[in-house]
């Protein structure tokens, strides 16, 4: 009994540990200087974040969920 406790507890702590980690990592993940330092779902635009938003000439980008092609040709994502 005392061996299935000590198992259970290493687990849990073992989880903790790794969801701790994960956490860490995503914090000081450099998600702004990937949309021009705008932050997700934005970019730069005459020095200006705006939303990343389908203009009228927008095609989807294959293999890309929520992004297209502008007609500059700049991959753009929600």
């Amino acid at each position: 009994m005392t061996a299935q406790i000590t198992q259970r507890a290493a687990g849990l702590f073992a989880g903790a540990i790794a969801a701790g980690a994960l956490t860490l990592g995503l914090s000081f993940a450099p998600t702004a200087s990937a949309a021009q330092d705008c932050g997700y779902g934005y970019h730069l635009n005459g020095g200006s974040c705006v939303v990343n938003l389908p203009g009228p000439g927008a095609q989807a980008d294959p293999g890309h969920p929520n992004c297209w092609i502008n007609d500059n040709g700049d991959q753009r994502c929600y």
